[in-house]
């Protein structure tokens, strides 16, 4: 009798199983510090969002009026509605100019465009905090760079501070700015990826730059312009820094965003903290909703070659 298969089996089994064991061993530490500080603290902040809860007083059961309270609150959705603005605006706008900056960079010298690239990535390192104290001098009525430029060319200085429409322009610039550089090289990265061969197949044919654009650079960009998405309108959710410090969610809550709502709240010490909890659950809940319905719009597929 031939037991040769029989032990080759064996062996391979064993081996297979040692493999998993490795395999495993090495995912505890990840699957451990996920538990710890992700699933616990979940749990955790689900269970407290049905009392009403803070660090003076005994906890109370109240259900799901927190949630409630939260939903119905005018500030809470007034700060939705404004984080929702900021995503329509924001995201297409960070995605246009940063695929347009990266193409940009795609026909300079090397050399050049590694300078460029450096040069772009620094607002990329900085805090969002410190940004916003940068453009609130920029911003500033009176002592401010932009109505100092203007009233030098003789018209009337821009009270960002006091008007919704200019106190949302003041936030967007600098997210735009602090982006710009990270966006850009990541472009970059996906527009460089791109076979040389299917823009020379396309030249043959006849196709213009346009048409190269639409039909080859786009298509193989998707990927990319679907992580930017993901992080975009993550990022923008939840804001808080750039509001906080430049117009502390005014005029008139025009600038109010969910975060800052919760971080006021939090301040509050005679607010419940269920509430703040089940507004940020309730923002998760939404940021997950958004995100499966861009992977749902723009479908994400592996880029094919042949």
């Amino acid at each position: 009798m031939n037991m040769k298969p029989s032990i080759k089996k064996l062996t391979y089994t064993k081996i297979q199983r040692n493999d998993m064991r490795v395999a495993y061993l090495m995912l505890l530490p990840a699957v451990a510090l996920l538990g710890i500080f992700v699933v616990t603290p979940l749990v955790m902040s689900v269970q407290r969002s049905f009392y009403d809860w803070n660090f003076y007083k005994d906890s109370v059961f109240v259900g799901l009026d927190n949630f409630r309270v939260i939903v119905v609150n005018k500030s809470f959705q007034r700060a939705v509605v404004n984080a929702l603005k900021f995503v329509a605006i924001l995201v297409p706008l960070q995605i246009v100019v940063q695929f347009a900056f990266a193409h940009l960079l795609c026909s300079l010298s090397k050399r050049f465009s590694n300078t460029v690239k450096t040069a772009i990535y620094i607002p990329g390192i900085i805090a969002g905090i410190i940004a916003g104290i940068i453009f609130m001098f920029i911003f500033e009525y009176k002592g401010g760079l932009v109505n100092q430029l203007l009233t030098s060319l003789g018209l009337d200085r821009i009270a960002f501070k006091n008007n919704g429409f200019w106190a949302m322009i003041s936030i967007i610039v600098p997210s735009v700015w602090l982006g710009f550089g990270g966006g850009t090289i990541l472009n970059y990265a996906g527009l460089i990826s791109v076979p040389g061969e299917y823009y020379e197949a396309a030249s043959i044919d006849g196709a213009g730059s346009v048409s190269k654009l639409l039909h080859i650079t786009l298509p193989q960009m998707k990927n990319i312009f679907v992580l930017q998405c993901i992080n975009m309108t993550t990022g923008t959710l939840q804001m808080l820094e750039l509001p906080m410090i430049m117009t502390s969610g005014g005029p008139r809550e025009s600038t109010l965003t969910p975060m800052l709502y919760m971080y006021n709240n939090f301040k509050n010490a005679g607010q419940s903290m269920g509430q703040t909890i089940a507004g940020a659950l309730l923002m998760m809940i939404l940021i997950a909703l958004l995100n499966s319905f861009i992977f749902k719009v723009i479908k994400s597929e592996k880029s094919i070659e042949g």
